[in-house]
């Protein structure tokens, strides 16, 4: 596993990205790759202004100044030659995302140096995985470069726009992180909307991530309380604010991951909301249907629906519990069918007035998704477990 990284001091590290340095912000995606310890190499001179960039992380003790990297391979702070480390150099601008697939890739490639060179038009910027010794006898350039063919990693160089370009590319490229979790509309449709206001949430200061997570859940609400209604009209435009509302409802995470401000509160608070906004739809779906049809079995099939929604609920979290070889794979599946694109049927139903179709559909559907993902869920947790007897009854084999 990679846990080192030699960071050259970036001269612009006190340029705020969303309002946070970025050096901090560099510091704080080495961090959430899993890296230890962290050398930051520069002159006694700068040492004041550096500890202004690295913000909550000066001072802390896995994070290190030193003169030269050279200090590495002799003293007190002697590191293992040949161990894998993370170099970066320049004033670069990533996501914790981005770094965790390059680390993951420089794992697959041993002792063999690789270097990314950053995308801005001078590639001023490189990330470089390989054995330490490596970078310190032959400097931070060692290693073949590559040319990224995305957005990031982004080096600042100077020009007025560069800030603004760095940030545009940080919220453009949420659409990556997401894309193999998210239903196919949303990751086609509302992700394109969803970054723009993103990006312009996280430049305005006060504006949090659980604070739109709220507000949204406002929205949802009265979209249920508006779908009660025996009005075509209100039903519509319920149907529209509530579609509104999915893409709004992806800019909390993606707040967030701007902003470096996750935490695992934001992270409930979201999947609760988005349960009982859920809840308020449905009630007010059945509801709306009972007033205008006058027919109480949509009272009934309240429960029954509540009921499917609980075991969907439950099949969900059992599925996301697999564990073993493509299990992450596996929890992506599960995420993409367990999306919130029936909001696009809904404006479709109701439109047409036939809102009564969606009622009947979900409070059978439910069961039916309950169950299948049940018992493919169980067929998971079985190939896991004979996968793993398998592996056990191999091991003394492999031994003689």
């Amino acid at each position: 596993m990679i846990d080192t990284a030699l960071v050259t001091a970036p001269p612009r590290g006190g340029e705020a990205i969303f309002g946070r340095p970025l050096l901090e912000r560099l510091l704080t995606s080495c961090e959430r790759a899993g890296i230890k310890r962290i050398f930051i190499q520069a002159p006694a001179e700068q040492r004041e202004q550096l500890a202004r960039s690295m913000g909550r992380f000066a001072g802390r003790p896995e994070v290190q100044v030193v003169d030269s990297f050279d200090e590495l391979l002799k003293g007190p702070n002697r590191i293992d030659p040949s161990a894998l480390c993370l170099a970066l150099n320049g004033n670069l601008v990533i996501s914790s995302w981005f770094l965790n697939r390059l680390l993951a890739e420089g794992q697959r490639q041993g002792s063999r140096v690789t270097t990314m060179l950053s995308s801005d038009p001078e590639r001023a910027g490189s990330i470089a995985i390989g054995p330490i010794t490596e970078f310190v006898r032959s400097g931070m350039a060692a290693g073949a470069s590559i040319r990224t063919a995305s957005d990031l990693p982004f080096a600042l160089n100077g020009r007025p726009e560069d800030r603004e370009e760095a940030e545009i590319r940080l919220a453009r490229s949420l659409k990556q992180e997401t894309a193999a979790t998210d239903a196919f509309l949303a990751r086609h449709v509302d992700r394109n909307l969803s970054w723009r206001i993103s990006i312009r949430l996280a430049r305005i200061r006060g504006v949090t991530a659980n604070l739109v997570t709220v507000a949204n859940t406002a929205v949802g609400l009265l979209c249920g309380w508006m779908f009660a209604s025996s009005s075509y009209w209100v039903r519509m435009a319920a149907a529209i604010l509530f579609l509104a509302s999915i893409t709004v409802d992806g800019v909390d995470g993606e707040l967030a991951r701007l902003t470096m401000t996750e935490t695992k509160f934001g992270g409930m608070l979201d999947k609760i909301t988005d349960n009982i906004v859920h809840v308020a739809i449905f009630v007010g779906i059945f509801v709306g249907c009972y007033r205008t049809s006058g027919s109480r079995a949509y009272l009934y099939l309240i429960p029954v629906v509540l009921l499917g929604f609980s075991l969907c609920a439950l099949a969900t979290y059992r599925a996301l519990q697999v564990h073993g070889a493509d299990a992450e794979e596996w929890i992506s599946k599960v995420d993409r069918t367990s999306g919130r694109d029936f909001a696009y049927l809904l404006v479709l139903l109701a439109a047409v007035n036939r809102l009564n179709y969606f009622a009947w559909g979900v409070a059978f559907g439910t069961y039916v998704f309950a169950f299948g993902l049940m018992w493919l869920t169980q067929n998971r947790w079985g190939r896991a477990g004979a996968g793993a007897d398998s592996n056990k009854y191999r091991a003394p084999a492999e031994e003689l």
